[in-house]
């Protein structure tokens, strides 16, 4: 938000004697007139607080004919999103692109015809305004984007140090902050985005760029997934707030990619800036525990994994069952039958040995639990009287649920 884009938005509220903001084609608030006049409805007040709009508020305003209105309109009420007083949108265009839209709050008493020839006198000011800042800010996510995959690199500490260096010195990113990574995956593996679901993900991590405070956050889609660098000091993604805000993002995604699965991954902070590769690690090896691990949930923070956090640092290879031991896969190899019975051993292992617990949790008599007990000591040849051997087979239930080879 420029200080001219800003003079201007206060100084056409102070005319009018009405709430007045502005917004670029994607609805990103770009200005908003810095005193109240009057009454303000919800979405006013969430557009403004929150730095954003809630979910629907796009789609109610591109059905109400943004995109296409060559002069200001009115959109109708909706309550269910906020809008519960009457607004006048005057699109913002250049050379007939549409740049963004400039939000008058009427209330019950609308404009006059004077009034609006007034709006419109200041457009092509308002336009270049933004045209010029658009430049500005490409170029600037440009750079940190370029910084962020450096700071990135799993190999070159070097380089890591020179972008942290440059990302402070170029006051793209706050100083002694502790940073977070979040990566969003929308496939299992590796696979490449679309070019639908990068203009996607692009879109959203943009979005919720602008809920945040300039220099505490940087977007960048990668080829198989989005990354997402924040300052965890933020008092706006900190704590409960983070896990909220990505939760949004992922139900925001979800709603614009129908066909994928979308999965956030959240490292653990690191204090400084130059260390965030291994927060970057944790956030994709939490995404990829989600992906395939039913329980975690769409969201899952790397600190919550438990022993899951621990195995998906193992090298791929060295996840597989006859590493840890080979008994358990000849179990798995009888079906469903040997899917019931490893059912059992995890709720055996699970509650730590305890045959009343596990039976109850299973729905079945103790008899009948001791009975599967013994199957499965004859079928895997562990004995589960063994510490070392329950150790094994704890392991292994883990990396079979890790490596896809169970899901329930």
């Amino acid at each position: 938000m420029t200080t001219e884009l800003q003079r201007i938005i206060d100084g056409l509220g102070h005319r009018l004697q009405r709430n007045v903001s502005v917004d670029d084609w994607r609805l990103r608030q770009l200005a908003f007139s810095s005193h109240e006049y009057g009454a303000v409805d919800p979405l006013r007040e969430q557009s403004i607080f929150k730095r954003g709009v809630p979910s629907g508020a796009d789609t109610w305003t591109f059905a109400s004919g943004a995109k296409t209105a060559e002069g200001p309109f009115r959109p109708p009420l909706a309550p269910e999103i906020g809008a519960t007083m009457q607004r006048l949108c005057v699109p913002i265009r250049a050379d007939g692109a549409l740049l963004g839209f400039i939000w008058i709050l009427e209330g019950d008493n609308p404009l006059n015809d004077s009034e609006i020839e007034g709006v419109l006198a200041t457009l092509g000011t308002v336009a270049i305004l933004i045209q010029r800042d658009q430049l500005a800010l490409e170029l600037h996510r440009t750079r940190s984007r370029e910084l962020l995959r450096d700071l990135a690199v799993r190999d070159d500490a070097r380089a890591r140090e020179r972008a942290a260096a440059e990302l402070v010195d170029a006051d793209l990113f706050v100083a002694s902050e502790p940073a977070v990574a979040v990566v969003l995956t929308l496939h299992p593996g590796d696979q490449a985005l679309t070019d639908g679901e990068r203009n996607a993900v692009e879109g959203r991590l943009e979005r919720v760029g602008g809920q945040l405070p300039d220099r505490r956050h940087i977007g960048l889609v990668r080829r198989d997934h989005g990354l997402l660098l924040l300052s965890d000091k933020d008092p706006l993604v900190g704590g409960d707030a983070k896990l909220a805000l990505i939760e949004e993002l992922v139900k925001n995604l979800d709603r614009d990619l129908p066909d994928a699965r979308v999965i956030a991954g959240i490292g653990e902070p690191v204090p400084h800036l130059r260390d965030f590769d291994h927060s970057y690690r944790q956030a994709e090896q939490a995404a990829r525990v989600a992906r395939v691990v039913e329980g975690f949930g769409s969201v899952a923070a790397f600190g919550g994994l438990g022993v899951y956090g621990l195995l998906a640092r193992l090298p791929g290879d060295e996840l597989s069952l006859e590493s840890h031991h080979p008994g358990l896969q000849r179990l798995l190899d009888l079906g469903p039958k040997g899917e019931q019975l490893a059912g059992t051993l995890e709720a055996f292992l699970e509650h730590a040995g305890d045959v009343q617990a596990a039976a109850e949790q299973l729905y079945v008599h103790r008899t009948t639990l001791y009975y599967r007990l013994q199957r499965i000591e004859e079928i895997t040849g562990a004995q589960l009287t063994s510490g070392e051997d329950r150790l094994a087979l704890h392991l292994g239930l883990k990396i079979a649920r890790l490596i896809g080879l169970r899901r329930g």
